[in-house]
């Protein structure tokens, strides 16, 4: 039978084997011959691994064998999990091609000290959303192995992002998946992380894409009409001290009646908008 890091087809639950496929992502490395590329490349590889994860506490897969579906056919259940052990697979034939460069080639991998500061932070919280939502320690005992060309990249990232494709279609769960998807928006804190997010998730991860676009564009604050007192926007208390960025506001038929009075933009610090 075919067989995968150790891991025969077949002979695991569906649960482990979506589990040694969330794994997978933590043991790829990228040789020096990426250069500058390291940075985005890691991203678009940890937004596939989160899209995965998403999926997967969306169907709660690693406590339903049948993925939020009880008319779930065997059958069904079974595509699903010969899917996942064909991430797998790519995954494997991934380290082979790295075994086959020889010791007279460039073999140095670059590793986060070659990362600017922001990709760095970056890379961590999404690894940290990933494990967390896997719950699990890992169950492969392999080594790390590195990819030293592009098109090996673009190869493993293509059949990855397709293989999960087709996974969320045969058991979608659209609504779970927006609501975690916006959850993990609120985990990127500036612009410059939300800009990098977008541009990455870009023909991996369509959610992750549009909720960061979507959390780029701001407030939109549409028809107001203040008669009293209102706060609508982003508020800072008075204790506040350093910088705070944000996305930028629009706004479009706001109205304050002659008594009335209204925070709709950003505050930082100093008064306190309630105090008279």
């Amino acid at each position: 039978m075919a067989e995968a890091f150790g891991i025969v087809a077949g002979a695991v639950g569906i649960a482990a084997a979506f589990t040694a496929c969330v794994d997978c992502f933590e043991y790829v490395q990228f040789g020096r011959h990426f250069g500058r590329d390291y940075q985005t490349n890691l991203l678009t590889l940890n937004c596939a691994r989160i899209r995965l994860t998403r999926w997967g506490q969306a169907v709660d897969i690693l406590n339903d064998p049948k993925m939020g579906r009880p008319d779930a056919t065997s059958e069904q259940i079974q595509t699903v999990k010969n899917t996942l052990y064909q991430i797998l697979v790519l995954f494997a034939d991934s380290a082979k091609i790295s075994q086959q460069y020889t010791t007279g080639e460039d073999l140095s991998v670059l590793s986060s000290n070659s990362m600017d500061s922001t990709f760095v932070a970056l890379n961590n919280k999404m690894r940290e959303l990933a494990i967390k939502r896997q719950k699990r320690s890992n169950i492969l005992k392999i080594t790390q192995w590195a990819l030293y060309r592009k098109s090996e990249f673009k190869s493993l990232i293509e059949g990855i992002s397709s293989l999960i494709d087709n996974i969320e279609k045969r058991f979608p769960a659209p609504q779970a998946q927006v609501t975690l998807v916006r959850q993990e928006a609120t985990e990127f804190h500036d612009r410059e992380a939300l800009e990098l997010v977008q541009s990455a998730a870009e023909g991996i991860d369509n959610l992750l894409q549009n909720a960061a676009k979507e959390a780029l564009s701001g407030h939109r604050y549409l028809n107001v009409l203040v008669k009293g007192k209102a706060q609508t926007g982003d508020a800072v208390s008075s204790e506040w001290h350093g910088k705070t960025v944000g996305p930028s506001h629009i706004y479009d038929g706001v109205v304050v009646d002659d008594d009335g009075k209204a925070l709709i933009g950003n505050k930082y610090g100093g008064k306190d908008f309630w105090d008279d």
